[in-house]
C-alpha cells in the first residue's frame, strides 16, 4: 500500500514580518522602560510575545475551516464581556472598559474585533457571492451595530469605529452594490452629524478637534498631538538614541508606550526608525494580500481582508492622532504598542491567516498533482 505524506507549507516570510513589527515595539518599550526600576512593561510585554507565539503557532495547527462552526460562539462570547465590563469593569481614563485579573488587565473589546470578522466572514460567506440582496447589508450591519453601541458605551470611539470599519471593508469586498455604498456613507456623515449636536458631551468634542489646533490649547485637549509631533520632529534623520529622547524619558510625551508608542520610536531611532518600521507593515500588508487572493474558498478570504482591514485602520489612525492629522482617539499601534490582550488576539488572526496560506497550498498542490497524474495515464482503448 503506497502512504502519501501530507506536505507541510509555513509562510515564513509572514512570520519574519511580524516578528519584525514586534520586535520593534519591544525595543520602544525596553527604552521607555529605562524610567522603571524593575523593567516591568518591558517584563510583561515579553510575556505577552510569548503567550502570543504559543497562541499563533497552536491555530496555525488547527484547519481554520473549525472556525466557521465556531465563529458565532466568539461573537456571542464577545458580546457578553462587553455588557459585563459596563457593569464589572475597571475605570482607565474615563473608559470601563478593562477586567482587572490579579495586576493584568483584559481588555474584552479586542476578543470582540476577532469575534466581529469571523461571524461576519462566515455570514458573507453563506450568503454567497451572486446574492446581493439589501437584507445582507441590514443584517450584517446589525451583527456589527450591537457591540458598536456597547463599547460606545464604555465610552471607547476609536475601538467602535474599528468595528464599524471591519464591517464597511468586507462588505465592499463581499461585492456590495455601488449605490448601496453612496448611501451608507451618507449614512455615516448623517449619524456623526446628529451625534456631535445631540450626544457628544462638551469635553469629546474638543477632544475630536483638538488636533486642528493644538496650539489653542496647549495644555489641554492639544497637549497629546503637541508632545507627539515634537517628539517625532526632534528625532531627525537617525534619532536621539535609545533612552536618550526628551519628550519620552522625562514624560512629557503621554502614553509613550501605548497610544504615542510611534512618537516614541520617531524621537529615539529617527525617520530611519519609522521608515523601517513602516516597510514591515507593507510587507505584511503585502503577504496579507497574497494569502486573500490565493486562498482557494471564500471564508478563508474574508477572513483575511477582515484581519487586513482591522490592521490598517488602527495603523492609520495611531499615525495620524501621532502626527496630528488624526483626532486622539486612543488606539494602539498593532503589534507595537504595550498590551496583552491586542497582541494575542492579534497573534490568533494571524495564526489564521497562515493556516489559511498552508491549506490553500495544499489545495494548490494537490489540484496540480491530479492534473498531472491525470496527463500522464495512458490513454484508454475505445470499442465500437
Amino acid at each position: 500500500m503506497k502512504i502519501t505524506q501530507r506536505k507541510f507549507y509555513f509562510n515564513f516570510t509572514l512570520f519574519l514580518s511580524v516578528l519584525f513589527i514586534v520586535g520593534i515595539g519591544l525595543l520602544a518599550i525596553y527604552s521607555v522602560s529605562f524610567q522603571d526600576p524593575g523593567f516591568n512593561n518591558f517584563k510583561r510585554q515579553s510575556l505577552f510575545i510569548g503567550i502570543s507565539l504559543v497562541v499563533f503557532f497552536a491555530v496555525n495547527a488547527i484547519n481554520y475551516g473549525i472556525w466557521e462552526h465556531y465563529a458565532r460562539y466568539f461573537y456571542l462570547f464577545g458580546l457578553l464581556l462587553m455588557f459585563l465590563v459596563l457593569i464589572f469593569g475597571l475605570e482607565i481614563q474615563g473608559t470601563s472598559g478593562w477586567f482587572q485579573i490579579s495586576s493584568y488587565h483584559l481588555q474584552p473589546v479586542e476578543i470582540m474585533k476577532m469575534g466581529v470578522i469571523l461571524i461576519l466572514a462566515k455570514y458573507f460567506f453563506k450568503a454567497g457571492k451572486d446574492d446581493k440582496r439589501p437584507k445582507h447589508i441590514l443584517i450584517s450591519g446589525i451583527i456589527c451595530l450591537v457591540p458598536f453601541l456597547l463599547t460606545i458605551m464604555q465610552p471607547d470611539l476609536g475601538s467602535g469605529l474599528v468595528i464599524l470599519g471591519i464591517w464597511f471593508v468586507m462588505l465592499i469586498n463581499w461585492g456590495v452594490k455601488r449605490h448601496y455604498v453612496a448611501l451608507l456613507l451618507l449614512g455615516f456623515v448623517a449619524a456623526a452629524v446628529l451625534s456631535w449636536f445631540f450626544y457628544l458631551k462638551t469635553y469629546q468634542k474638543e477632544r475630536l478637534t483638538g488636533f486642528l489646533d493644538p496650539e489653542g490649547d496647549p495644555s489641554g485637549s492639544g497637549y497629546h498631538v503637541l508632545q507627539s509631533m515634537t517628539a517625532i520632529g526632534s528625532g531627525g534623520l537617525s534619532g536621539k538614541g535609545l533612552g536618550h529622547g526628551s519628550q519620552s524619558q522625562l514624560h512629557f510625551l503621554p502614553e509613550a508606550h501605548t497610544d504615542f508608542i510611534y512618537a516614541t520610536i520617531g524621537e529615539e531611532l529617527g525617520f530611519s526608525g519609522t521608515f523601517l518600521l513602516m516597510l514591515g507593515f507593507l510587507y505584511l500588508f503585502y503577504q496579507l494580500y497574497k494569502v486573500a487572493f490565493t486562498s482557494t474558498d471564500n471564508f478563508g478570504r474574508y477572513i483575511v481582508e477582515g484581519v487586513m482591514a482591522m490592521f490598517a485602520i488602527q495603523l492609520l489612525v495611531n499615525i495620524g492622532m501621532n502626527i496630528g492629522i488624526f483626532p486622539v482617539i486612543g488606539l494602539p499601534l498593532p503589534l507595537v504598542s504595550y498590551g496583552g490582550s491586542a497582541l494575542v488576539v492579534e497573534f490568533f488572526l494571524l495564526g489564521l491567516v497562515s493556516n489559511i496560506y498552508s491549506a490553500s497550498r495544499r489545495s494548490q498542490s494537490s489540484l496540480t498533482s491530479n492534473e498531472v497524474m491525470l496527463e500522464n495515464r495512458p490513454n484508454p482503448r475505445v470499442y465500437i
